[in-house]
């Protein structure tokens, strides 16, 4: 729905503590309230927002746009959804069942958009409800529809989270990090762009598991087991 927002209300949002600051503008939660006012910067111009009005309950997709009395798009409201940012890594006491749960169910939500572009979904715009063991998509306003979109969200979601992922374990100083399997999932990884990794990170999780069980001779079960 199009909304027409006054400079009155734009005033009075801009005293309230953001929620988030971003590269676009900020986003209020406004008292008693659950759903997010993202307010674009008055110098990033934005002409039209896609897929307002989708439904999903681990995505943020816009619910009304919002213009001024000029006709020019200001924002958007979403629904505040729960969740940590993990760009310097996941918690400690992660069960790696649990973040390889995450990491499929993530990856089959972002196949059934199909020739939906996740644009600027990088760990900035990824929360991790530890509780609910779910991760939500935050900040879509950027998203568009290309061909074989969602292959293309799933190659960068790999990306992401294996820069999460050794976030944890420090790889320059791992212990292990001259194995030959491990090594060359890492290169792929450094040396490969998005395209072309729709299931590196779960391959390397994996062999991660595997080699760190044999080294300490024990089987790991947590990211902090992985740590050596």
């Amino acid at each position: 729905m199009k909304v027409l927002v006054s400079d009155k209300y734009l005033e009075k949002l801009s005293c309230l503590k953001p929620k988030g600051v971003g590269k676009e503008g900020k986003c209020y939660l406004p008292h008693n309230g659950n759903k997010l006012v993202k307010i674009f910067d008055e110098e990033y111009k934005v002409e039209k927002i896609n897929f307002v009005g989708l439904e999903n309950s681990q995505i943020a997709f816009p619910i009304d746009t919002l213009y001024d009395k000029n006709g020019n798009l200001r924002g958007y409201t979403m629904y505040y959804l729960e969740g940590e940012k993990f760009i310097n890594g996941f918690l400690e006491n992660l069960k790696l069942q649990d973040l390889k749960q995450v990491y499929l169910k993530t990856r089959i939500l972002m196949l059934k958009l199909k020739s939906i572009y996740m644009d600027d979904n990088c760990l900035e715009n990824m929360l991790y409800d530890y509780q609910q063991n779910k991760i939500n998509l935050i900040d879509t306003s950027r998203w568009y529809q290309e061909v074989d979109g969602e292959i293309k969200s799933i190659n960068e979601f790999n990306w992401q989270m294996m820069s999460a992922l050794l976030k944890n374990i420090n790889w320059k100083q791992y212990k292990i990090n001259h194995d030959k399997k491990l090594l060359d999932l890492y290169l792929t990884y450094k040396y490969t762009s998005f395209t072309g990794i729709e299931s590196l990170f779960i391959e390397f999780l994996n062999e991660l598991e595997l080699k760190v069980s044999e080294y300490k001779g024990e089987k790991v079960k947590t990211i902090k087991d992985l740590i050596i």
